[in-house]
């Protein structure tokens, strides 16, 4: 397979949290759920409290995906054990601007799935913005079933 994953390195670690945080932010704002000012300030307390040692946090996974040896995202999973055994939750999930729309989302949600069965996780869950129907798709197209909507009512 031409998609692999490997350990983030603490330059690209350092690089990710800070456009990560933005990112996030950003998305909030989209959602209606915070403004500017109140969404980056959750981003970077969420960051620092699910991250509290960075790459050496317990059970969390930072992936740099690479394409024929070339860098094109990046994939952040927490890893926990549950009734149904070894699971993996998808906290960030990022294909780089110049690689969208070429298949590398798809090549590398499939080779999440190889890396998954090898390891033996029996389940992997994500969060993904109702806005953000590009991934939803992509999601979907790969075996993601919706198990909970959160709406909401403007006034």
């Amino acid at each position: 397979m031409d998609i692999k994953f490997e350990s983030m390195t603490e330059d690209m670690y350092s690089d990710y949290i800070e456009q990560s945080i933005t990112q996030f932010a950003e998305e909030s704002v989209r959602a209606g759920n915070l403004d500017k000012t109140q969404a980056l300030k959750k981003a970077e307390d969420q960051f620092s409290k699910l991250l509290p040692d960075g790459l050496n946090t317990e059970n969390h996974q930072l992936l740099s995906i690479f394409h024929n040896n070339r860098h094109i995202g990046m994939l952040w999973l927490h890893i926990k054990w549950t009734h149904l055994g070894k699971e993996a939750f998808i906290y960030d999930f990022l294909i780089n601007e110049d690689f969208r729309g070429k298949g590398m989302g798809k090549k590398s949600m499939s080779a999440l799935d190889t890396y998954a069965h090898k390891v033996g996780l029996k389940k992997i869950s994500l969060h993904v913005f109702a806005h953000n129907q590009r991934a939803v798709h992509l999601y979907q197209k790969m075996g993601y079933e919706f198990t909970n909507h959160h709406m909401a009512r403007y006034f």
